[in-house]
Order: C-alpha cells, then sequence, then structure tokens
C-alpha cells in the first residue's frame, strides 16, 4: 500500500489554498448571462429580437402597468355606464307546471 503524503510541496499548496479560497469566498456575484445572451441575439438578428426596452430592462415598467390599469378600469366604466340603462327592469315569471301528455309507444310491428 502506498501511504498519503503527509505534507504538501509548498507550490501545489499555493495553488490549493488560493482555490479554495476563491471557491469560499460568497462575495461574488453571479454573472448576468441573460443580458449577454440577449445582446448577442439582438445583434446576429439585427434588432429583429430584443430590440424594445421592455424585455431587456433590469426593473419592470411600473408606471406604464399603473397607466393601463387605469385607462382599463375607465374603459370598463364607461362600457357599464353606456350599457346599464340597457338592461331594463326585471319581468315576473310564471313558474307553474304546464300540462303533461303522455304519449303511448308506437305498437311493434308483426312480422308477416
Amino acid at each position: 500500500m502506498s501511504e498519503m503524503p503527509d505534507e504538501i510541496p509548498s507550490g501545489d499548496g499555493d495553488r490549493l489554498r488560493s482555490a479554495l479560497r476563491g471557491a469560499l469566498r460568497g462575495d461574488d456575484e453571479p454573472p448576468d448571462l441573460l443580458a449577454g445572451f440577449q445582446k448577442k441575439v439582438r445583434e446576429r438578428s439585427d434588432g429583429k429580437f430584443y430590440a424594445d426596452g421592455w424585455s431587456t430592462s433590469r426593473h419592470p415598467p411600473v408606471n406604464t402597468y399603473l397607466v393601463t390599469g387605469i385607462l382599463m378600469l375607465l374603459a370598463l366604466g364607461v362600457i357599464y355606464a353606456l350599457l346599464a340603462p340597457l338592461s331594463g327592469a326585471p319581468s315576473r315569471v310564471d313558474n307553474e307546471a304546464g300540462p303533461i301528455n303522455v304519449v303511448a309507444p308506437a305498437p311493434a310491428a308483426s312480422p308477416k
């Protein structure tokens, strides 16, 4: 059996220590792959994809959502105001049972 060395050679130890320090350091943020991908696709497609600012922005356009929501509520209010007078008053429905006519089944044809 081969024995494990007690000490790591100094050149390998320094590289190992620096690799461990780099791996265990939690300060670094992961690279932003999405922005690079979108930029490459936009350049290769001559602006056909990801040309608008909506899909590539870091923050959602809150003001646009707010204005769109308010306009939709206003449109629904106008539609309700225009169509509400056309609905009219409800009319009374008479729910009495009607006469029932039972029809006897047709007689079976006799074989000749």
